[in-house]
């Protein structure tokens, strides 16, 4: 897996994004307004289809139960959990993100609880949660391995585990990154791992890569594991209008095995007799 520079801390990643919601960039409505969560669903949902996120996530499995987001972003995914009846908690290391967060939930009228704190050191008691859910997070902390056993710790015996980082083995990561790096000025010299930082944004400190084995290795302690690839959007090919050359069928095809984001489930094995 990708190596964090040694001087990368909780409290460098915390800056960049308490200054970089997160896809407030591509988005022309201001952070919090009923504009700016449209604009971020539709988006979400142009890279996780509405069917996709019905089989992956199963919102309606889960009335009744307390769901955990590690790092929460805006609320999207929690909201789908809450609107289900769901018992919703979303943790995030900024400021901001709590706070966009508890706009769209009053906004869409939904009852959830946010905290500000670290995914390394989660605010919770032991057996706690039903389902922990993190997506598109943990590859951004310093020590993505403690964040995994603080989820381990909060769940209760039976409870899932859904996760998705940056795939190693990818288009992008493989073929995309390099060929940027050695065609692109602005990125010559750059390394591969600073490449992946930068798919979050230039400042962006820290974003690393995982592979389907290196995954199933920081999810060792859990049982029933299952790690595939997904997305592979016209984008992923280097430049937008190569992709859209390539029909929908044999994108989604590919994306089973070079896609850029790599899923995972797992279960916390429950106690015996």
């Amino acid at each position: 897996m990708t190596k964090r520079p040694p001087h990368v801390t909780v409290a460098d990643v915390q800056r960049f994004w308490e200054q970089h919601p997160l896809a407030a960039a591509a988005i022309d409505a201001p952070p919090g307004s009923p504009e700016f969560f449209r604009a971020f669903s539709e988006l979400r949902e142009q890279v996780e289809p509405r069917a996709f996120q019905e089989r992956f996530y199963s919102y309606s499995n889960y009335p009744g139960q307390r769901v955990l987001d590690v790092g929460c972003g805006n609320g999207y995914v929690l909201s789908h959990f809450a609107r289900n009846g769901a018992e919703t908690t979303g943790i995030d290391l900024t400021r901001r993100a709590v706070d966009l967060s508890r706009r769209r939930f009053e906004l869409e009228g939904l009852r959830g609880t946010f905290v500000q704190a670290s995914a390394e050191q989660l605010p919770f008691e032991d057996s706690y949660f039903d389902l922990v859910v993190s997506v598109g997070v943990l590859h951004h902390t310093p020590r993505t391995e403690v964040a995994v056993q603080e989820i381990y710790r909060v769940l209760k015996p039976g409870g899932r585990f859904l996760l998705m980082l940056y795939h190693r083995n990818s288009l992008v990561y493989r073929f995309v990154f390099p060929l940027a790096r050695a065609l692109k000025p602005s990125v010559r010299g750059k390394s591969q791992e600073e490449m992946a930082n930068r798919v979050d944004g230039v400042d962006n400190p820290l974003g690393k890569v995982y592979s389907r084995a290196e995954m199933r290795e920081l999810l060792r302690a859990f049982s029933e594991v299952d790690v595939r690839p997904e997305c592979l959007e016209a984008a992923h090919f280097g430049k937008e209008w190569v992709g859209r050359l390539v029909p929908a069928a044999i994108r989604n095809h590919l994306a089973q095995y070079v896609g850029w984001f790599l899923y995972g489930q797992a279960v916390k094995e429950a106690s015996g007799p």
